[in-house]
């Protein structure tokens, strides 16, 4: 056990004792966590292996996950171990099934349970449990054949009710969005997505840089720049600005607006959608064309492509098909019917492609470059995109320096000229730099100022649609075992970590879907 993570212990251990307990403690009353691990076959935890819980290195995750190890010890009579990595590494090691429990967090793209109930199906790539159930499928493929809104909805509430049953995850609380910005930055609202197009941000007022350029803590690296790989948060926030794909989020309420597409229409029966695309160019001054949107698809769900996120893409018609090699690439259901006409297909009913559409892998990409550079096409010096901005320098682990893309379709519109994303993983760190001015804008900051930055005017919060949730690898003993699974996800205090510890509005889960997407469109 590292120092920092005792040190995380010991406040846990504060916190506990104010709600009836502490170090020395006895284990809670027998009640229905201990009699499910003692069905199976570990009676007060005796016989238990240690388990190793992974999460990536940030205050945050440190501090829940001590306070999950505690609450475990208490509770359960087990022993486990504490495992931090950095961002790249966390993220492998979950993709490859190197964990016992990790750590895990969904923002839903789109607001409808189907954006996190999809997540675990047992063929997704974003489902690293290894636990699979037909009857699971078959309410999903249900609710997608619906076309009725409460039938719709009773499938996927169903789906939902089934994965609680057999507990591969274990939800945690849902998020808020909380960030810390200064006054001098404009333009900024709060939405459930926590998306900001900076095109639609500027600087003015007391303490503004003189020099107009705003400062942001990114926090981790992203995972690729290469919109058909890129699978993460931060990867999203920084492609967005380099590419634009049908539609973007609305810079209020971050629902989809026309973007590369100038307009959409469904078809009657909500299966076919034709875009219509402005006139627009890539950062080399050739025109982005419809068939550059059909080249980018198809190569997101080749399988050769090796896209951890292609399932998103599953909406399409005939995408499962070809990412599972049994249809090819030209099989999609994409095409262009002219230079700025766009044709998709789907393989069912789903309001809410339009939201879809403003996902990286839905950007369309430059197919010489691509083809011409290889692995090399997102380097800086080789990128070709078609977004407001250009990518000027990548220092790693340092800062990305973004400038105004001159060939952008609305280049006058861009309201803010020039920006920066810094890698600041350390919160204390990157909140030192706000406090000093050295960083604008971050969101997220050490849990102890929490109290401090609410109701303070740099400071932004509201509800977020997005879950933390522990995953188990059901791969593993005794893991593989339901009754272990939702004795340990029923031993977690909820509130404890809400209150105690996060103290920022973020509510216990009880669910995996957050309210905002409880509603089905």
């Amino acid at each position: 056990m590292t120092r920092s993570t005792r040190s995380s212990v010991n406040v846990l251990l504060l916190l506990l004792a104010g709600c009836g307990r502490s170090e020395d403690a006895a284990p809670a009353p027998a009640g229905e966590p201990q009699k499910l691990l003692a069905e199976a076959g570990f009676p007060g935890g005796r016989g238990f292996p240690k388990l190793t819980l992974l999460y990536n290195r940030a205050d945050v995750h440190q501090r829940i996950a001590a306070a999950v190890q505690e609450m475990w010890r208490t509770r359960l009579g087990i022993q486990v171990e504490l495992q931090n990595a950095e961002w790249k590494v966390f993220l492998g090691r979950v993709h490859d099934g190197d964990f016992d429990v990790a750590r895990g967090a969904w923002i839903g793209e789109y607001a409808d349970p189907h954006a996190f109930l999809d997540l675990f199906r047992r063929e997704s790539p974003t489902n690293p449990t290894g636990w699979g159930s037909e009857e699971y499928e078959r309410q999903l493929e249900a609710s997608n054949a619906a076309t009725e809104r409460e039938t719709r909805r009773a499938a996927l509430d169903a789906a939902e009710g089934i994965l609680l049953r057999d507990t591969p995850v274990a939800p945690v609380y849902h998020y808020v969005a909380h960030n810390y910005i200064k006054t001098f930055v404009r333009g900024v609202h709060h939405n459930a997505r926590d998306m900001h197009p900076l095109q639609h941000v500027w600087l003015e007022g007391e303490g503004a840089p003189k020099d107009g350029v705003l400062i942001f803590n990114a926090s981790e690296e992203p995972l690729s720049l290469d919109p058909a790989l890129s699978r993460d948060i931060g990867g999203l926030k920084t492609l967005m600005h380099l590419f634009e794909g049908l539609a973007n989020y609305d810079p209020k309420d971050a629902s989809p607006v026309p973007a590369a597409a100038e307009r959409w229409d469904a078809s009657p029966d909500g299966k076919t959608y034709t875009f219509r695309l402005r006139p627009s160019t890539w950062s080399n001054g050739e025109p982005v064309t419809a068939g550059d949107f059909v080249y980018a698809w198809r190569r997101v769900v080749t399988p050769e492509t090796a896209s951890t996120y292609a399932n998103r893409m599953f909406v399409v018609k005939n995408a499962r098909r070809v990412a599972r090699g049994e249809a090819k690439p030209d099989d999609l259901g994409v095409r262009a019917t002219d230079q700025r006409t766009l044709v998709v297909d789907l393989e069912y009913v789903a309001p809410y492609f339009p939201e879809l559409t403003c996902l990286n892998l839905f950007y369309p990409v430059h197919r010489a470059t691509v083809e011409k550079h290889g692995r090399d096409w997102t380097r800086v010096e080789n990128l070709v995109h078609n977004g407001p901005y250009r990518l000027v320098s990548w220092t790693m682990n340092d800062r990305k320096v973004f400038e105004k893309n001159p060939r952008y379709r609305a280049a006058s519109e861009v309201k803010l000229p020039k920006f920066i994303f810094l890698s600041v993983p350390d919160d204390a760190t990157a909140f030192r730099m706000f406090q000093g001015g050295q960083c604008h804008w971050l969101f997220r900051a050490p849990l102890e100022f929490m109290s401090e930055m609410k109701g303070r005017p740099d400071y932004m919060s509201g509800p977020y649609n997005g879950v933390y949730y522990y995953a188990f690898n059901t791969r593993r003993k005794p893991l593989d075992d339901a009754r272990v699974r939702r004795a340990l996800s029923l031993a977690i205090d909820r509130d404890v970590i809400a209150r105690s510890i996060l103290r920022g509005g973020e509510t216990p889960a009880d669910r995996l879907v957050p309210p905002p997407s409880r509603v089905t469109k």
